[in-house]
């Protein structure tokens, strides 16, 4: 992924770039922590962590930008952003997307959206509190009407690709595929030197990419559910955060919130990505790591708070999750 270093933002009165239209599309309240000539970073806090959004502009009215999530979801007011085209790809995580006030996808790593942006306010989703990805912001209305101007032979129209992609106004999604990976995997590692002329031939080369793809005889997959079946799910997250130190298990869940465990499994792992079991021991493995961090506790009394009567059993699947054991853990943490 991408390395941002602190070092590559020299903020003088000179390179201070007007980012007007940005501060319209992420919010009022957003915050610039660094920016210089080439692009802005920005931070929305949020209850439970935090988001972190670098922001580059390749041409007039086309910006990428590398989203960096680290919070369950956040709000933010727009202002009027225009009409503002987006084309998003998933690295990491998961991300909530509602194709309409009762139906809703989620894009896992390696699929991509389009669509458009709404004026109103947007309240975005993390399921998983993680979520790291690459958007392309296109402006129609400031953007060139075709992108032939930089490059002979790129005839890549930005409203007509908008009207491709978004006429059913639910817009567009696919699932990973080996084509999409190529294209976007080196967006996550460019060197600074030629960050800046490279990210101008990624932009075209995707729009040139997108513009000539047939999405006729393509089938569109959208694997939806139901709002309900959303707060089902987000409600049994709840439920798991609140029990960590239980032996939670599949048919008392079903009893809890009255469903079959068939439909509970199919509703979780839809919005979740993975099985209720592997969501409570990821869950049960990060409280124990802050707890690690932040506490003197035996590994043995973490192990009983985490709901495990075997110490060893315990090890075994914080390595699983974390990658090093507890002591291990606690050792790094702490130096």
């Amino acid at each position: 992924m991408i390395k941002h270093r602190d070092e590559q933002f020299d903020i003088t009165a000179t390179s201070i770039v007007d980012n007007k239209q940005e501060k319209n599309f992420f919010g009022g309240d957003v915050e610039i922590i660094k920016q210089d000539s080439e692009g802005t970073r920005y931070r929305i806090s949020a209850q439970d962590g935090d988001v972190i959004l670098s922001s580059y502009r390749v041409f007039d009215g086309i910006y990428l930008i590398y989203n960096d999530v680290h919070t369950k979801g956040y709000r933010i007011e727009k202002k009027d952003s225009g009409d503002i085209l987006q084309i998003n790809h998933c690295l990491e995580g998961r991300i909530e997307y509602s194709l309409n006030e009762q139906e809703y996808i989620f894009l896992e790593p390696g699929d991509m959206s389009i669509n458009f942006v709404s004026d109103e306010e947007s309240h975005f989703c993390f399921p998983t509190g993680h979520y790291h990805g690459i958007t392309i912001m296109i402006d129609t209305k400031k953007a060139p009407n075709c992108l032939s101007c930089f490059l002979d032979d790129v005839d890549v129209k930005p409203v007509a690709l908008a009207e491709k992609f978004c006429k059913n106004k639910c817009g567009y999604i696919s699932r990973s595929e080996e084509c999409f990976e190529h294209i976007f995997s080196e967006l996550y590692s460019v060197k600074d030197s030629i960050r800046k002329g490279y990210f101008k031939i990624k932009v075209l080369e995707i729009l040139l990419f997108l513009s000539g793809m047939d999405i006729n005889e393509k089938e569109l997959d959208k694997r939806s559910y139901t709002k309900s079946q959303v707060e089902l799910a987000k409600a049994i997250s709840r439920y798991i955060a609140d029990n960590l130190s239980e032996k939670i298990t599949i048919d008392e869940l079903s009893n809890i919130f009255h469903v079959s465990p068939t439909h509970l499994k199919n509703c979780f792992k839809g919005v979740f990505g993975v099985s209720v079991y592997v969501y409570i021991r990821t869950q049960k493995m990060a409280a124990a790591a802050r707890i690690l961090k932040t506490t003197n506790l035996t590994i043995i009394d973490i192990a009983s708070q985490m709901g495990y009567d075997n110490g060893s059993k315990f090890a075994k699947a914080f390595k699983d999750v974390v990658g090093v054991t507890p002591t291990e853990y606690r050792a790094l943490t702490c130096e």
